[in-house]
């Protein structure tokens, strides 16, 4: 673990107050970000598709061009050839092993877990926690819905049998996948940064399961969320984490908010809220060597 002395100094009691928050709590929502994937190993588009795909950016494509509804209709090859190789650049990364410890925290029988991300990776599933308990607030890519809405519900890829890619043009080497329904053309069926027209029906699903779970939960049991690398471009997470603090708080609950950002940790001040500039596998490590010692 990497910090600095006076980094070190200023956070400790910060991490021993997180440690025994995370110890006592009765429900644990691990809210998790970008930033959770970056110690894996998967781009977070921090500084750029440049940075993320080199090779996307030299064609003179960003993220918008790519994650874009259009360009499924316009050059289907191109927008296959993105997310399958964003599909076998995830499939290749192995959860870091801060998800096993998580996953580990989630088997103490008085407590109950809860999972809410925008990532893509799946590594949440990878790691052993239950699809219910998982609420993958943008998707899956590794879905396919119909370009057309024929009524066909999303269903999964078979991606390992997906066409190659030629990685100088980013072109799918062969027939992208059709609508299992109505033979129509297909897109992948996560939210993308330029839409209108994802299918939401498997979200809603998981929404529906994530909000009555938390609407219903007892002020008498004791709340601790887990914010892990959710940064402000892509709030959503943030936005969702902060929103059941204080629906919990609001009902008369105690709800601790612990906020894991290593740019971007700062929080409102409230007594039960704590910030930790620290990576993710920094932080998770460090609360871990204190929760088993």
């Amino acid at each position: 673990m990497t910090i600095i002395r006076g980094q070190q100094q200023n956070s400790q009691k910060p991490i021993d107050r997180a440690a025994e928050c995370v110890r006592k709590a009765d429900v644990l929502l691990i809210a998790a970000g970008a930033g959770m994937g970056v110690d894996a190993g998967i781009p977070d588009y921090y500084g750029g598709i440049q940075r993320a795909h080199p090779r996307l950016a030299d064609i003179g494509l960003n993220i918008y061009d790519l994650s874009n509804h259009t360009l499924f209709a316009q050059n289907p090859a191109l927008a296959w050839g993105h997310w399958v190789t964003r599909q076998r650049e995830y499939m290749n990364i192995r959860p870091h092993v801060g998800y096993q410890m998580l996953y580990n925290w989630a088997q103490c029988r008085k407590r109950t877990v809860r999972v809410i991300t925008t990532n893509l990776d799946r590594h949440f599933l990878c790691s052993g926690f239950a699809p219910d308990d998982v609420f993958e607030m943008h998707g899956s890519m590794y879905d396919a819905q119909c370009m057309y809405n024929c009524g066909a519900n999303p269903w999964p890829l078979d991606t390992t049998n997906m066409p190659s890619v030629n990685l100088n043009t980013m072109q799918l080497l062969g027939s992208p996948p059709l609508c299992i329904k109505c033979g129509g053309s297909a897109r992948i069926c996560t939210a993308l940064a330029v839409d209108g027209h994802w299918n939401t029906s498997n979200v809603e699903v998981a929404r529906t399961r994530h909000e009555t779970f938390f609407r219903e939960m007892s002020t008498d049991r004791t709340l601790t969320v887990l914010e892990i690398g959710c940064g402000t471009v892509m709030a959503k997470v943030r936005v969702e984490a902060t929103r059941i603090v204080a629906e919990h708080r609001m009902r008369g609950g105690q709800a601790i908010h612990i906020r894991i950002n290593l740019h971007q940790a700062h929080i409102d001040e409230h007594e039960d809220n704590i910030s930790l500039p620290f990576s993710a596998l920094d932080a998770l490590r460090t609360i871990n060597k204190l929760l088993v010692d």
